[in-house]
């Protein structure tokens, strides 16, 4: 069996190692702890056994570990989700490393059986789309972990994101993606490689939507209401934003209700 305990109070450890602290890795270290609950939630409601809810708890808790190398990499003052397209730094990726280098991994789990799992978990949980031909139990695992991530991610744009004066003006003030708002209306993930204002973020995660694999990740995103939140936070000047952040959430409430009947 996997001990839940025991890896978080080993990720505690890991955190604690880090030169630095900041307000950053503490954000981080808290979202990495709502994921694993959050999976935790969607692994009950599709009826997993106790050992792959915890699995996926696990998973959860270990997703963003690769975080922590991006900021002792970069500015600190770097927004994450700038690095992504400056930088094109794989934090998935460079979690599987940090889990693998010196067998760290036995430090969270102490069984090898789900090693791949686990590895393919992370690897696959920031990626646009999901490797084709995946084994069963791997892709399993892979939608679990992406469900619950964006699912903190949309709460995380309505508490914790773009606090600032500076950064609130920024969105308030931007256009939208023309290429975007054609994914949105597409109902597909929306490429933030086509990004060319802050608003688009925005735009961004309200079409995280459009890749969710399970109907209690609609329901816990329904009963958040954070995509109408994360929108209505803001006062959009241009006449044409508002229009459109308006559709987006019209659009979004109505694809929300069909998912959860």
């Amino acid at each position: 069996m996997i001990n839940i305990e025991k890896a978080k109070k080993e990720l505690e450890f890991h955190i604690q190692k880090l030169e630095k602290k900041d307000n950053k890795t503490l954000r981080k270290e808290g979202h990495m702890y709502r994921v694993a609950n959050i999976s935790k939630k969607i692994a009950i409601a599709l009826g997993l056994s106790q050992e792959h809810i915890q699995l996926a708890e696990l998973i959860g808790l270990l997703h963003d570990i690769g975080r922590f190398e991006q900021y002792k990499k970069f500015d600190e003052k770097i927004d994450s989700k700038e690095l992504d397209n400056i930088q094109v730094f794989d934090h998935g990726k460079a979690g599987v490393e940090v889990l693998k280098e010196n067998n760290y991994i036995r430090k969270f789990c102490e069984e090898e059986k789900y090693d791949d799992i686990i590895y393919t978990a992370i690897y696959e949980h920031n990626k646009y789309e999901l490797t084709k031909g995946l084994e069963k139990d791997k892709e399993l695992f892979c939608k679990i972990i992406k469900d619950a991530d964006k699912i903190d991610l949309l709460e995380e744009a309505v508490f914790v994101y773009w606090q600032t004066p500076e950064e609130i003006k920024k969105i308030e003030e931007g256009n939208l993606s023309t290429k975007m708002l054609q994914d949105f209306y597409n109902h597909k993930l929306a490429n933030n490689r086509n990004r060319i204002s802050q608003t688009d973020q925005i735009l961004r995660f309200a079409s995280f939507i459009y890749d969710i694999y399970f109907p209690h990740s609609y329901e816990i995103i329904k009963e958040n209401d954070s995509v109408n939140k994360m929108i209505s936070r803001f006062d959009y000047k241009l006449q044409k934003t508002k229009e459109e952040m308006m559709k987006i959430k019209k659009i979004a409430n109505e694809y929300i209700k069909e998912k959860t009947k």
